[in-house]
């Protein structure tokens, strides 16, 4: 009905009276419960005051319904041009929304590895390597989009973490602040073969143990771009067994501890369609981080870049490419613990699961051919004893990756047969996409020297 809507308008306002353009006189937001009605319209790349072009409204509308999902703040959106006064030319929209479940009070169950894909087969499944205890997380705590995250972990890792990041705090500028402390009986002290080795001492005491703290300043320059600014301190201490018999290098000057500040810049432009899993548009980012800052044993300067583009050649086929690089200005001999390039966090390449590839310098470069063969919303009734989960938005894709990258390591390359050289992986792949959150991925890949398996992937969005 929307879109019968928008052609009558445009076809009006472009045939009876010439308008090109129009006038967005207000908005008004049905469904709020407990989010402010200005946390929505700083989510919109529209404001009251715009002048809209009539040809690409329905383009307009349906972009900013799918920001708003990608949020996490809501389950369904859905934007409706409410009047429109043909001789003002100016238009009233209509903001219908369906709050998502904020309070994920949740037992932690989960593997200390660094994927579902390294427990199951260099670990052996072994569950001496898993962490439990309970964790809360609010994502909307005072409906101004502000995130309180609380952690007691127990297992493999023992952790207590604090978190909060109020977004708006003052305008579009915002503040954050985090606690956490964290110790572990076991160690990975050295790479060898692109595998992280770890080892414990023989009456199972701990041997690491690692504190952080820091406030972040963030500002919301546009509704595409976004600066941060964030100080912390750590320090970390491990066993002295560790740096006298398992890796010297482990720490800077073969000390038992790193003890830093670290001042972080980041800066974000995102204009694509659907941020939580692209449809189209495009992203840019850029990181500038300072080690030391002349305190403490450990110092380093490094910057990192990235670029992604995603277009859409018929509708339900996405064809994107993402690209990063990351630099180390400080090139003096960087200990192990800091060390990292790819495998870890974001930075893996799909074939190469199952390996890290230590440096200081990385480059990588991601695309992907992705085919919609599902895009429904389930209503689950009475089914579902949560009203904000009765609703399930449902998407599902078939898709093809194919990734390469390098990692330039310049100091431990002799063990690690992947650095120092072009990576290649591929395969074929399925998506499913769980309340524009809840991302479940399984795959194929294959990497340069053939070894190929499936891979479970999977990730919550917040």
């Amino acid at each position: 009905m929307r879109y019968i809507l928008v052609i009558w308008l445009t076809f009006c306002g472009l045939s009876i009276f010439g308008q090109q353009k129009v006038y967005l006189a207000d908005v008004e937001v049905v469904g709020l419960k407990h989010t402010r009605f200005h946390v929505v319209m700083n989510e919109l790349d529209i404001a009251i005051g715009d002048s809209l072009d009539l040809t690409g409204l329905a383009d307009v509308l349906q972009r900013n319904e799918q920001r708003l999902l990608s949020t996490g703040l809501f389950s369904l959106a859905d934007i409706n041009i409410k009047h429109w006064d043909a001789e003002k030319g100016e238009i009233g929209l209509s903001l219908e929304v369906k709050e998502s479940w904020y309070i994920y009070p949740a037992p932690i169950f989960e593997l200390a590895d660094r994927s579902f894909n390294v427990w199951w087969k260099e670990m052996n499944c072994d569950f001496d390597r898993v962490n439990y205890g309970i964790r809360i997380d609010h994502l909307n705590l005072t409906g101004r989009k502000d995130k309180f995250k609380i952690k007691f972990q127990q297992g493999y890792t023992r952790k207590y973490e604090l978190e909060y990041n109020f977004p708006y705090l003052k305008g579009t500028w915002g503040v954050g602040a985090v606690i956490s402390y964290a110790e572990n009986k076991e160690l990975g002290f050295i790479t060898s073969g692109n595998k992280v080795l770890f080892r414990r001492k023989p009456d199972e005491s701990t041997v690491l143990r690692r504190f952080r703290t820091g406030l972040t300043a963030t500002k919301r320059a546009s509704a595409f771009a976004f600066h941060t600014l964030r100080m912390e301190y750590q320090y970390n201490s491990v066993d002295d067994v560790v740096v006298r018999e398992w890796n010297p290098n482990y720490y800077p000057h073969g000390d038992n501890y790193i003890q830093f500040f670290r001042l972080l810049y980041v800066f974000r432009f995102n204009h694509t369609i659907f941020p939580t899993y692209p449809e189209g548009g495009y992203a840019m980012a850029f990181e500038a981080l300072a080690d030391g800052l002349g305190l403490g044993n450990y110092n380093n300067l490094a910057g990192a870049a990235e670029f992604e583009a995603y277009t859409q050649p018929f509708k339900g086929f996405i064809v994107g490419g993402k690209i990063k690089a990351k630099w180390n200005f400080t090139r003096n001999k960087i200990p192990y613990s800091n060390y990292q390039a790819l495998g870890y966090g974001s930075d893996v390449l799909r074939g190469y699961e199952l390996y890290v590839m230590d440096g200081t310098d990385f480059a990588w470069l991601k695309t992907s051919a992705r085919l919609r063969l599902l895009d429904h919303n389930f209503n689950l009734g009475g089914t579902m004893p949560l009203k904000a989960f009765n609703v399930m938005p449902v998407r599902f894709f078939i898709k093809f990756t194919a990734e390469t990258g390098y990692a330039a390591d310049n100091f431990y390359a002799v063990h690690n047969p992947f650095s120092n050289r072009w990576l290649l992986g591929y395969g074929p792949g399925l998506d499913l996409l769980l309340y524009n959150n809840f991302l479940l991925s399984l795959e194929y890949n294959t990497n340069h020297v053939g070894e190929s398996a499936f891979y479970y992937k999977s990730k919550f969005n917040f």
